[in-house]
């Protein structure tokens, strides 16, 4: 009977893992800017989240557990290709071709663009925190700095991202104003 549960257990966390499949390969790719590498990170990081499911202790903390492993999954292929990866420019291919969404399209571009142009310390505190929705503890917890790193570095670039913005002189962004997350 404690064999059936196991299994069943184990199913039912496959499924959890496979669910968060899509936002893990968003936060790869927005490190990365690798469509195949992001993918391999996403299906690397579930594989070894399947193989040590029996130290996850808290099922509620599932999400900073899965990133963790993600986050370390990115630190072992930095340290094995090293840190001159190069970046290839991004493409929205899921970006409709209407005209009305052209300017919003223009909008998404400067922004990644931007992005891409931060150091990587700051790109990943930035995409966990704005992009994925992880509270300050939470990112502190995934790439294992104090809190009080992860403040600084998301300050450090929201002021980059505004600046560099900023200096796109677009007239729509120049009344843009950053907005605290948490």
């Amino acid at each position: 009977m404690l064999n059936v549960k196991n299994r069943i257990a184990a199913f039912s966390l496959k499924a959890e893992f496979a669910s968060r499949r899509s936002k893990l390969y968003r936060i790869a790719y927005s490190w990365c800017h690798d469509a195949a590498l992001a993918d391999d990170l996403a299906q690397e990081a579930i594989f070894k989240a399947i193989k040590n499911a029996a130290s996850l202790r808290d099922v509620g903390t599932i999400d900073t557990w899965l990133y963790r492993i993600l986050f370390n999954c990115w630190q072992d292929y930095l340290r094995i290709k090293g840190r001159n990866v190069e970046f290839v420019e991004m493409h929205d291919e899921g970006q409709t071709e209407h005209v009305d969404s052209y300017q919003q399209s223009q909008i998404v571009r400067r922004v990644r663009s931007s992005i891409e142009q931060l150091p990587m310390s700051l790109r990943e505190v930035v995409t966990l925190s704005d992009f994925a929705g992880f509270s300050y503890a939470e990112i502190a917890e995934i790439i294992d700095v104090p809190i009080g790193t992860v403040m600084s570095r998301l300050y450090r670039a929201r002021q980059a991202l505004k600046q560099q913005l900023l200096d796109f002189g677009s007239d729509e962004l120049v009344d843009m104003k950053l907005r605290r997350v948490k």
